[in-house]
């Protein structure tokens, strides 16, 4: 039997809380996770990891997340990652402009964060995990 590949994903926040829930919610769709808090060590992890995908949580700096942005997506090892934004303020045009492929709007609800997967293709749409309601129903939202 082949071993199961799970996709990296890379978190930069420096919010406890925030990266807490986006830790299980990888965990739960089969991905693994790495944080950190700083742009220094995102590049390192990035060209030791090669994540799939960086969730950039513009809300954890005094000011934005904006230049983190732009300096991974300047550098030439780096620059064709996908990274999702997530934030609670409406600046998704903008965050595309400057090269992210998604948005994640705060809070991050499950359904929103598989999508996120499946749109950068960290996830094919067949392995997204999803989740059955008492119903029989079929979902992907948490309840």
């Amino acid at each position: 039997m082949m071993p199961v590949i799970r996709p990296t994903l890379l978190l930069i926040a420096n919010h406890p809380q925030f990266t807490y829930l986006i830790k299980r919610y990888s965990e739960r769709s089969g991905c693994r996770v790495i944080s950190t808090s700083t742009v220094d060590a995102a590049l390192a992890l990035m060209l030791r990891e090669r994540p799939a995908m960086v969730l950039l949580h513009m809300m954890s700096w005094p000011h934005d997340g904006w230049p983190i942005l732009r300096r991974l997506k300047e550098n030439r090892a780096t620059h064709n990652i996908p990274i999702t934004i997530i934030s609670a303020l409406a600046d998704e045009a903008r965050a595309r402009d400057e090269g992210a492929a998604y948005w994640l709007w705060q809070p991050v609800m499950y359904a929103d964060f598989l999508d996120a997967l499946v749109a950068t293709g960290t996830l094919p749409p067949t392995v997204a995990p999803r989740y059955t309601s008492g119903d029989g129903d079929t979902d992907s939202r948490d309840t």
